[in-house]
């Protein structure tokens, strides 16, 4: 018998839309309420020193003026050209790579053993060796980026393939289907939601490393202009310049769950419902 509780896993009475949109706003609202609030406290209060921290209202108020005065506008294309050349190239190596190992043993063994060993190196741990080999050049950041995206993408393309249903391939052989075929008709298209979860796990990745790479080696850039607003005392850019980050790497992430969405239009997935 089912106690008078509301199981997570049951349906229960739907309530009309107009509710149920007001619903999702106040929840989705809550959490950053408390933060703002946290946030402003803290700083009121003195729990933080006003002098390093600015007011949500403060930071806002500047956001709002670099906008205006494009000031922002040119850091924010620099650093947007950065992720998206190095997400690419990673992304693109790291499909082809990651299919290759997935289809062929002999890939397996001469090229397994090394991306095993070079996947746990932390990608800022290339940071110094791509300065010394590019500078401080656009080459070194992307490739970093690259390289992040590279590892993630060719692990979650390995393990999409590998876990293609066996009898869909027999299918295949028996109406004597090439390789090329097996792999550009079944293999890549069952494998494709691990590797646009790969793909979306490796753009977050890339702003983290773009990030860190505009921190130690740059002139412009969103992370270069968070550190010198440090470097100077300015804490409203510099909390401007975080709050900017995360817009773009929630608006970036969502066009990559909306992409993903739509070429996986066909699964019929729980998706939290």
């Amino acid at each position: 018998m089912i106690s008078a509780g509301r199981s997570f896993f049951l349906p229960g009475r739907r309530l009309p839309a107009g509710f149920r949109r007001v619903q999702t706003v106040v929840e989705r609202a809550v959490l950053p309420i408390a933060l703002l609030v946290a946030w402003q406290g803290s700083v009121e209060f003195g729990l933080v020193p006003h002098t390093l921290i600015a007011t949500p209202g403060e930071v806002a108020s500047d956001l709002f003026r670099l906008i205006l005065s494009g000031a922002l506008a040119e850091h924010v294309a620099v650093s947007l050209r950065r992720l998206l050349a190095g997400f690419c190239l990673g992304g693109a190596a790291g499909i082809a790579v990651g299919s290759w190992i997935g289809v062929s043993r002999l890939a397996q063994r001469l090229m397994g053993p090394t991306v095993s060993i070079l996947a746990p190196v932390p990608p800022t741990a290339w940071i110094p060796l791509l300065i010394i080999l590019f500078g401080i050049r656009e080459a070194s950041k992307i490739w970093l980026i690259a390289i992040g995206v590279f590892f993630v993408v060719t692990a979650n393309t390995v393990s999409g393939i590998r876990h293609v249903d066996r009898r869909l391939v027999e299918v295949a052989r028996i109406y004597d289907k090439s390789k090329l075929e097996i792999l550009s008709g079944i293999l890549l298209p069952a494998a494709m939601p691990s590797i646009l979860t790969g793909l979306r796990l490796g753009l977050g990745l890339g702003w983290i490393l773009l990030v860190a790479a505009e921190l130690i080696a740059a002139n412009r850039g969103i992370g270069w202009f968070i550190y010198d607003a440090r470097n100077f005392s300015r804490p409203n850019d510099m909390l401007a310049g975080m709050v900017c980050i995360g817009v773009l790497g929630a608006a970036t992430d969502f066009l990559m769950l909306s992409f993903q969405r739509h070429v996986l239009r066909w699964q019929d997935a729980f998706a939290g419902h």
